[in-house]
Order: C-alpha cells, then sequence, then structure tokens
C-alpha cells in the first residue's frame, strides 16, 4: 500500500522551485517523478506564488497545499519574539515556529498522512508539531550538524550524505532512539548536458569580455560567507595571468537578490578586478548550463561543512573538472579523478591560488577529469534520488 506522504517545505521559496532554492529543487524533482513513478500519494505544503501555483496545476499525482502569507503585523511581532528568543539564547532548546510553519500546521491534518517531512529548518521540531504530528514526524538534514543540540520528536531522519549523518549521530543529545538512513541527492543530468557549440561557447564568453583561449574558473551559488567566494576572489587576484578569468553566478538569496553587508564585500572586489571578473546574479537553473559549458573549472570553495551541493553534481553533468574544499559531503558525491580536492585552512587562497595555476593549460588533464565527471555524474540522477527516497520511507 502506498505511503501517504507530505512534505513540508522551509517556506521561505515557492514550489514548484520557480525562484530557486536547492531544497525546493529537490522538492520538486521527488514532484516529478512521483508523477512518472506514483510510488507515494504525495503533498507538498509550500509558501503561497502565483507562478508555482500554476506550476503545480500541471501534476495530477501531487496535492498542493499553499499556505498563505501571514499578516504583516503578525510577521513582524513572531520576528519581534524570535529576536527576543535569539537573544536569551533560547532557540536551540525551545525552538519557535516560522510564521509559515505556523499558518501550514492549521492546513496539514495528521489524520491523512502516513508520513510528515519536515524539509530543513531547526534540527529540533518545535512543540506545535511535536504535539500535533507525533510519531509520524519526520526530517530531511539538508545541513550538517557541528554542536550538541537536543532532538525529541522525529520518528526518522533522511541524510543527504553519510558524512551528515555522522555529525547528526555525534551531535544529537536525546534519550530515545530515532533512525537516521541516507538518500543521496539527484539532479537532471539532462539539463547540462544540451547541445552547446564552440561558437555559443565563444559568444557567451565575448559577452563578458573573456576571449576563446582564457581560461575561464566558474563560481555558481549563493553569494554568502561559508561559500567562500571572496576567497576565490582573492584568489583570482594573487594569480598573475590575465588570462586567468573568473565568472561568479548567484546572488545571496536565489531570485530575492537582496543586497547584504558580504555582497557589497564581494562587489567591490569584483569591481577592483574588473574585466577579470565577470559577476551575472542570479540566473535561474535551466539557463546555468550555458555558463558551464562556458568555463575550463568549476570552484565550490566551501568554507563550512557542505552536505551534499548541487553545484557539484550540476558541474559533473555539464563535464566540468572540480576544484573542491575538503568539506562535509562533497567528497561523497565526487572522486579524485574530477575534482582537485584543496584544505579549507588559513592557506585557501594560496591553495586555491595554486590549484588553478596547475591546471591552467593542462589541456590532457583538464579532459580525463571532464570526462570522469561525466561518468560519475550518472550515480546522482533525478530517478536515483527518487529511488532512494522511497525505498527509504518504505523500510
Amino acid at each position: 500500500m502506498m505511503k501517504r506522504v507530505c512534505l513540508v517545505a522551509p517556506g521561505e521559496l515557492p514550489v514548484p522551485a520557480t525562484q530557486g532554492g536547492a531544497v525546493e529543487t529537490l522538492i520538486t524533482t521527488l514532484v516529478k517523478q512521483n508523477e512518472i513513478n506514483g510510488d507515494m500519494e504525495l503533498t507538498v505544503a509550500a509558501s503561497r506564488d502565483k507562478k508555482s501555483e500554476l506550476e503545480a496545476s500541471f501534476f495530477k499525482k501531487t496535492h498542493f497545499i499553499y499556505v498563505p502569507t501571514a499578516k504583516s503585523i503578525k510577521r513582524f511581532l513572531i520576528k519581534c519574539i524570535q529576536f527576543a528568543w535569539d537573544k536569551l539564547g533560547l532557540n536551540h532548546s525551545v525552538p519557535l515556529n516560522t510564521p509559515f510553519q505556523r499558518e501550514a500546521a492549521k492546513l496539514i491534518n495528521p489524520e491523512e498522512y502516513d508520513i510528515i517531512v519536515m524539509e530543513g529548518g531547526m534540527f529540533e521540531p518545535t512543540a506545535l508539531y511535536r504535539k500535533r504530528y507525533g510519531d509520524k514526524l519526520w526530517y530531511h538534514l539538508h545541513g550538517v550538524p557541528e554542536a550538541p543540540f537536543k532532538c525529541l520528536g522525529y520518528k526518522t531522519v533522511i541524510s543527504v550524505s553519510e558524512f551528515a549523518k555522522k555529525n547528526w549521530l555525534q551531535y544529537c543529545d536525546e534519550d530515545t532512539t530515532h533512525s537516521v538512513r541516507v538518500a543521496h541527492n539527484g539532479i537532471d543530468i539532462s539539463k547540462f548536458q544540451r547541445g552547446f557549440t564552440e561558437d555559443d561557447r565563444k559568444a557567451i564568453r565575448a559577452r563578458f569580455g573573456f576571449a576563446p583561449d582564457d581560461f575561464v574558473a566558474l563560481y555558481c551559488g549563493r553569494i554568502i560567507e561559508v561559500k567562500g567566494v571572496l576567497e576565490l576572489l582573492k584568489a583570482i587576484q594573487r594569480i598573475d595571468d590575465d588570462h586567468v578569468k573568473l565568472m561568479v553566478v548567484g546572488s545571496p538569496d536565489f531570485a530575492k537578490s537582496s543586497r547584504t553587508p558580504y555582497l557589497n564585500k564581494v562587489q567591490s572586489l569584483v569591481d577592483e578586478l574588473g574585466d577579470r571578473v565577470a559577476f551575472t546574479g542570479y540566473v535561474p537553473n535551466d539557463q546555468v548550463y550555458q555558463y558551464s559549458k562556458s568555463a575550463d573549472v568549476q570552484v565550490v570553495p566551501s568554507l563550512w561543512e557542505d552536505a551534499a551541493p548541487t553545484v557539484c553534481m550540476e558541474a559533473m553533468a555539464a563535464g566540468l573538472p572540480l576544484l573542491v574544499t575538503r568539506s562535509g559531503g562533497i567528497q561523497e558525491y565526487t572522486t579524485p579523478e574530477c575534482a582537485v580536492i584543496v584544505e579549507k585552512d588559513e592557506r585557501i587562497i594560496d591553495s586555491l591560488a595554486d590549484a588553478l595555476r596547475e591546471l591552467n593549460g593542462d589541456s590532457r588533464r583538464l579532459e580525463s577529469m571532464s570526462q570522469a565527471a561525466l561518468l560519475h555524474s550518472r550515480k546522482f540522477t533525478e530517478e536515483s534520488f527518487y529511488r532512494e527516497f522511497v525505498e527509504t520511507i518504505d523500510e
């Protein structure tokens, strides 16, 4: 008998993922694959958005609960309470519901589901969710715990990597035991393997003033401190070769593209580097392949423990060699044959610069890494992610 499953999105961005978002894209993948395979009676609770609601109308095997935005005065009051809670250091011991979670709980009837999966968010469920959903409440772990925390209330945790699972088991402090299972992420690899000619490649490069024979590194992701964007820019700055260029694709919060102090620092260094760096801002995921196909290497300079960055899978699917830090689940999703690894320590800027110098001009190595990346990307498809997820909930 099919399981009745409700996925509760984080609530910041809509589903289907019309505004980007790694977690929202993964939820959308499950929806798309369930439309083909129909292994779950699937429901998704997400924030209200007109474009996403229109896309959702084409899915026949998934029910969508669109949660209305709380009134502005209510959101303001909740933010004030959250601020005070954080200042008092209480959020780790007594987590509060976000406005989205509070409204979603009113619409998600526990009697209608076998499993209710919180997609990300606080490691510990709030009292409201524990009381309302009991042993039906699951958690999909998209991050990596790095400090002790208490977690009372989840029946099962689905982790996106063995690394994240290990950290959860290491730091989770609870009296009762729960199951922790792994379902690796996957992407639509065909999206990054579309036809792209040499003329297309030259045209993208010319748009940014890059020459056909320039060595172009690509950064694609959020422009936030833990992603190491400033360190990568400083590495480019230390390479005394004007033919080494960088494309930076992304924004602090996907399509919302907010202005932040960190973004201002990045923009300042981009301006200082002049024609050696192109900064595109947010690019919809279905257009990213153009930039991937125009680059020579993709850099993932994470400074934190990255659980399972989808950009690694996307780069491999596009046939791009990778330069990555030794971080979280990255090594679980890549191999030494397709990714150069540097330590995320005090020498990271020099290490990135040295690695880029070594790769620049080594066409034989780059081609070998490219072929290895294409081959390895086949392990992380939408179909494999869906299959592992379904097997996990059926165990």
